[in-house]
């Protein structure tokens, strides 16, 4: 089943270049989608698929999990090289090329807009707040979240492709960001890369930064890539009618809960760390400013490569 971008025929016809009637979905090509339940969260979720169309690599194809799939898989799915031409093409410009690699988008099969409540559930760990998020009163089904993931997507992406057990990375932003680290202190040993992008840490009264740090399993160091975007916490406030957002960046502190993470990451054994402060980008844009990145560190031919 092809991957399914809809697009709305009437902003096509005001721009007098389509009538409505011929709109239809856009196909993304060697894409493709399948449900799969979990008996651990109860949940049907909605799994993308971005593989090449070039044999593996020794060993399996590495694997990047990738949540708010509903709204980052398309933007993956382009970015990742399928395709021998577009690997030759590479070579071209520098040896540091990409292995094939696989992206697995982790959704609901919903628009992005409807799945606030779905997230908040999933991605949060247990907490005694009440509420812990105004935007939203669920929240505490990480432990389960995880167990979907790692018993049951996992198992099945590895009966579909040839995929490389060793060469696991997560990625997420916001909610998924704060998912990611608490998957790295409760199991370290799931992924080796972890990519938490704007995690939210201000969540459950900052829980992760007093959370005890795991002993990393043995062999290669895991990979936390901890990126944050300088705006997401400017150093002044303009006065503008949006009084709340500015409330709200000053309570997040989300540069300043980034950085404490790290510190607390930074030189601990086992762990390798990439902790970025991106200037001129705010929450929004750091989302599309990783996945433009990430992909060359997840799929790198040499584990460290993309430090």
């Amino acid at each position: 089943m092809m991957y399914v971008v809809r697009l709305l025929g009437g902003c096509l016809l005001c721009l007098g270049l389509l009538p409505l009637a011929v709109a239809g979905p856009v196909l993304l090509d060697d894409a493709s989608q399948f449900a799969l339940h979990s008996q651990h969260t109860g949940q049907t979720y909605r799994i993308y698929l971005s593989v090449p169309v070039v044999p593996p690599p020794a060993g399996g194809y590495p694997v990047l999990y990738a949540l708010d799939g509903d709204y980052n898989f398309a933007q993956f799915h382009r970015d990742n090289p399928r395709e021998a031409g577009v690997f030759e093409r590479l070579r071209q410009h520098g040896p540091a090329v990409p292995q094939p690699g696989v992206v697995v988008g982790i959704g609901y099969g919903r628009p992005f807009a409807q799945t606030l409540d779905l997230r908040a559930q999933d991605y949060t760990p247990p907490v005694t707040c009440q509420p812990c998020d105004k935007l939203s009163p669920h929240h505490g089904g990480a432990d389960a979240f995880a167990r979907f993931i790692n018993e049951e997507l996992k198992p099945e992406i590895a009966r579909r492709l040839p995929v490389n057990p060793v060469r696991q990375s997560l990625f997420g932003h916001s909610y998924g960001g704060l998912f990611a680290l608490y998957q790295l202190l409760r199991q370290p040993a799931a992924f080796q890369h972890y990519f938490a992008i704007s995690p939210s840490l201000w969540f459950g009264e900052r829980v992760l930064l007093s959370a005890p740090l795991p002993a990393m399993p043995a062999g290669e160091p895991r990979l936390v890539a901890l990126w944050v975007g300088q705006s997401e916490q400017p150093a002044t406030y303009a006065i503008t009618a949006d009084r709340t957002r500015q409330q709200r960046l000053q309570q997040n502190r989300m540069v300043d809960n980034a950085a404490a993470m790290m510190a607390r990451l930074y030189g601990q054994p086992g762990v390798v760390t990439d902790y970025r402060v991106i200037a001129d980008h705010d929450h929004g844009q750091m989302h599309g400013f990783a996945i433009d990145r990430v992909l060359d560190i997840a799929f790198s031919p040499v584990w460290q490569a993309g430090r």
